[in-house]
């Protein structure tokens, strides 16, 4: 919701939203600057808009690495400042889509072990971004000496992949990819009633039609996306939608505290 696209109609976005049963919303950042932005948006929007705070992985080509560590000093300034209005960690993880992703893979672990740390510290859950490095993420969470709790999002890994973030205990969530991925979609039933969340990943992963088509003509994925997802996930998992909503509004209330 800090993304640039929204800022003409915000209000009117998560008017939208709110009207069809989407009342509280988890903002992540990305870095420091947009985490800021998110704990902006949760003082203005307070007990709709949530704010989470971190570095994503991405960031690690992004910026040198005394930058990151400069960043991840005043996150945990932010945290002290704000606490009230953060609920999680994130995104944090790793990343290898990319070559140069995968030349700066310990140094991404490195990062996500320290922001592990700082949940810990704070008693927060960590937002888990892993793309095509799932045993480097799943190694860092397990060498730590206590457990973390939290949420693996926008998941596309496979059978197996899910099996092992769930045994260590994370939550699941998934975005627009169940339009349009099979294999994805296929995941959905085996996530246990009491692990699975919602999410869109506004403002991208847009849910798609059969076709590959966007279902929005604004090429915005927004908060009111989160319901079409809602729909499917129920029909994938042969629930009926009202239960699936009570379920995983629980499920957030528990793991985040909102």
């Amino acid at each position: 919701m800090w993304w640039f696209s929204f800022d003409k109609d915000r209000d009117q976005v998560l008017a939208h939203a709110e009207a069809s049963g989407v009342t509280k919303i988890i903002v992540p950042g990305t870095d420091l600057k947009t985490s800021k932005l998110a704990v902006e948006l949760a003082k203005k929007y307070k007990g709709k808009i949530f704010a989470a705070v971190g570095i994503h992985p991405e960031e690690s080509i992004i910026n040198k690495q005394t930058d990151l560590q400069d960043q991840l000093t005043r996150i945990k300034e932010l945290i002290d400042e704000n606490r009230e209005y953060i609920v999680a960690v994130g995104e944090v993880g790793t990343d290898a889509y990319t070559d140069e992703l995968k030349s700066v893979l310990p140094l991404q672990q490195d990062f996500f072990r320290r922001q592990i740390e700082i949940a810990q510290e704070y008693g927060l859950p960590v937002i888990v971004h892993t793309r095509n490095s799932l045993t480097e993420t799943l190694e860092v969470i397990d060498q730590m000496q206590v457990e973390p709790k939290g949420q693996f999002h926008c998941f596309s890994n496979d059978e197996e992949g899910l099996r092992e973030v769930l045994k260590r205990g994370f939550s699941v969530s998934f975005a627009g990819n169940i339009t349009w991925s099979k294999r994805v979609r296929r995941l959905v039933e085996l996530v246990p009633n009491d692990k699975l969340l919602l999410e869109t990943d506004s403002p991208l992963m847009m849910p798609r039609d059969s076709r590959g088509e966007p279902l929005m003509d604004n090429l915005r994925n927004e908060p009111i996306n989160v319901t079409i997802l809602a729909r499917l996930q129920a029909e994938l998992r042969g629930q009926p939608l009202k239960a699936l909503e009570i379920q995983t509004s629980a499920n957030a209330i528990e793991l985040f505290r909102v």
